[in-house]
């Protein structure tokens, strides 16, 4: 199998890959966490949204989207408006970054880990003077912070289910400039 990476708007996907994506992410956030929220949101239509695919091509011809991301550039005040969270930061332009997702199949083989890098490169090479801003599931506040990202928030339900606020600041992001090392 050949894994490879794509950047593309949510316009530039054919049918089936739209359905890939939102298939992935329904598989996982809806029915895997049983968040009940709206997974399918028009963020995904923007054409500012970059989505981060991780695709695999078999040696059938078959190719499987194996786990994705989203980048979305906006602002400290939307954020906290859209998720109620009241964040620690000035109103500047953030890059948001969400939605990352792994098929069950391809946990524990290094994959998320990709696609971070993969999207912190993206976040560099769109933004780069932008801090990224996601909100984390609080029990994976330590993957995140893995990256360097920092709590700057307080914690907040989204559909029942707690999240914490989390940056990295556009200074860290240089890091991730280059190809994640094999």
């Amino acid at each position: 199998m050949t894994r490879y990476f794509a950047v593309s708007n949510l316009h530039e996907l054919g049918p089936l890959e739209v359905h890939k994506l939102y298939k992935l992410r329904v598989d996982v956030f809806v029915h895997e966490q049983g968040t009940p929220y709206a997974e399918i949101d028009d963020a995904d239509a923007a054409t500012s949204t970059h989505h981060i695919l991780a695709w695999e091509r078999a040696a059938s011809g078959v190719t499987v989207l194996d786990g994705c991301a989203r980048l979305i550039p906006t602002t400290v005040a939307d954020l906290a408006a859209a998720t109620g969270s009241t964040l620690t930061l000035d109103d500047a332009p953030v890059s948001q970054l969400g939605r990352l997702a792994v098929a069950r199949e391809f946990r524990g083989t290094g994959l998320a880990d990709e696609i971070m890098h993969n999207a912190l490169r993206l976040a560099h090479e769109k933004h780069p003077s932008n801090d990224v801003v996601l909100t984390a599931q609080s029990p994976l506040r330590s993957f995140y912070e893995g990256y360097g990202f920092s709590v700057c928030g307080s914690e907040f339900l989204d559909s029942g289910v707690a999240h914490l606020p989390l940056v990295l600041g556009a200074a860290e992001l240089a890091d991730y400039a280059t190809a994640p090392r094999a």
